[in-house]
């Protein structure tokens, strides 16, 4: 029998012949329980965010519900950012939370991992990629998010404490699967 002829050994659904994980085939996999996991550690990475962002702009001398009013600027407008407590800063808190559950089950799904060098990692990816193209791009195309002129420098620092935050997947997914992945 010749050399072309001669049979392979079955491979596994996740590694390729040379013994290297196939990361493709993880992510086509569907795991609602880590994206559930996602979910509440991306909610709970957006509050540790809000709050870091509240922290810097009440230290600032600035409006302590600045950074919840931002996302409310969308849905209500340039009055969003009016001072003080007022309906814009739940519009914008829940916005906030939305997408930064939705980020983080999206950000579950592909780390398929539980290890923490590895999370904090793709963390720190998330929230510099998050700063890029939330913040830099895609929030700029509202001209009331634009003209409110956040300092870039700050923001990359509050998108890096989300994405950081999101290490906490780990956690979540251990307290609804209970087990390690």
């Amino acid at each position: 029998m010749s050399a072309l002829h001669t049979q392979n050994p079955p491979i596994s659904p996740g590694n390729d012949d040379e013994g290297d994980i196939n990361i493709v085939a993880h992510w086509v996999k569907l795991d609602v329980i880590r994206w559930m996991a996602g979910v509440a550690a991306g909610v709970f990475a957006g509050i540790v965010m809000l709050v870091f962002a509240m922290v810097l702009s009440a230290s600032s001398g600035g409006d302590l519900w600045l950074p919840t009013k931002m996302l409310a600027l969308p849905i209500l407008g340039a009055h969003a950012l009016e001072f003080g407590l007022q309906i814009s800063v739940f519009v914008g808190t829940a916005a906030t939370l939305i997408l930064c559950g939705f980020l983080g089950a999206v950000y579950a799904h592909f780390t398929r991992t539980n290890r923490f060098l590895p999370l904090l990692g793709v963390g720190a990816t998330w929230g510099i990629f998050s700063w890029i193209f939330l913040n830099n791009l895609f929030f700029k195309s509202w001209q009331d998010y634009l003209a409110a002129g956040l300092p870039d420098g700050v923001v990359f620092f509050v998108c890096l404490v989300y994405g950081i935050s999101l290490v906490s997947v780990a956690f979540f997914d251990r307290m609804v699967r209970g087990r390690a992945l």
